[in-house]
């Protein structure tokens, strides 16, 4: 089973009432989603919480072959070894998301636009609606 998973998180106020909102695609249908809230947090932590849940997702479900989608830059070069790790919060997530990846034999994840990402974002954005 080869996956694409779409992953974004949201944060109204930033830090506010933040969720996250994910797509799992299996040959370009959706076959499952995750759409919830995670409290008060910052767009950051939805976004590195969107990644966790999706690689726990994968865990789960023994999926070793996936590809990850996310439009948040900062996250997408920070699993890829691009940009340094400052913040102490989000090192916690970052070392966590490694852990997952680490299970996974084929992963890898690509920054695209917003535009590209709507029906995560629209998950994420019905998760904080209800």
């Amino acid at each position: 089973m080869s996956l694409d998973i779409y992953c974004d998180g949201a944060s109204r106020s930033n830090p506010g009432e933040a969720s996250v909102g994910i797509t799992i695609m299996e040959q370009d249908i959706e076959i499952d989603i995750i759409s919830r809230k995670i409290g008060i947090a910052t767009n950051n932590v939805a976004e590195y919480q969107a990644l966790i849940d999706g690689l726990k997702y994968c865990n789960d479900n023994n999926v070793q072959n996936v590809s990850f989608y996310l439009d948040s830059k900062l996250v997408v070069e920070q699993i890829s070894g691009n940009f340094k790790v400052k913040s102490e919060h989000l090192k916690v997530m970052y070392g966590e998301a490694k852990v997952l990846i680490s299970k996974i034999d084929n992963f890898t994840i690509n920054h695209i636009y917003r535009v590209n990402n709507k029906r995560a974002d629209e998950l994420a954005n019905q998760a904080l609606d209800n």
